[in-house]
């Protein structure tokens, strides 16, 4: 009976073990509840005691340009050229072609609202369509006139001939 006895023991310690076991992979692969959401702010307007000072600057809107058309053969082309009326900066707009490393136009500064339709280039182009980048730079609206942010706008120029 002592084999018997220590038969049935050593059965029983071995199912304890396999429920434990199964009991452990079940806990740690079972699936959770989320617990950690993630908490957004909520949509907000501006006060109307705050419109007209927030403590924060405005953005400077600067135009973009998928081409720029030009006629072949000429430095004098018509294009459109503005510095949005919201700014609050002087613009210096230029051409620049990354191909050969020149700039072919820059501009006097433009004030906030004013357009330039006539332009004078460096040099005429050859028909044909060229990598062009539109460069800005900003210079505050006050006797300072310090330099503010810029960009550059990449573009295609289409020289037509």
């Amino acid at each position: 009976m002592k084999i018997a006895g220590r038969k049935k023991k050593i059965v029983i310690a071995a199912l304890v073990l396999i429920l434990a076991g199964a009991v452990g992979i079940y806990f740690y692969t079972r699936p959770r509840e989320v617990t950690n959401y993630a908490e957004f702010e909520e949509a907000q307007e501006k006060p109307d005691s705050q419109q007209a000072d927030s403590g924060v600057t405005d953005g400077i809107q600067i135009p973009g340009y998928k081409s720029v058309t030009i006629p072949a053969g000429t430095k004098d082309v018509s294009v459109e050229l503005v510095n949005p009326e919201e700014n609050t900066v002087y613009f210096q707009i230029s051409f620049y072609l990354p191909e050969t490393d020149e700039t072919i136009y820059t501009s006097k500064l433009i004030q906030p609202g004013q357009h330039l339709y006539e332009i004078t280039l460096d040099k005429e182009m050859e028909a044909g369509e060229h990598p062009l980048t539109v460069r800005y730079e900003t210079f505050s609206a006050d006797e300072e006139m310090a330099p503010r942010n810029g960009a550059e706008v990449n573009c295609t120029l289409i020289v037509e001939g």
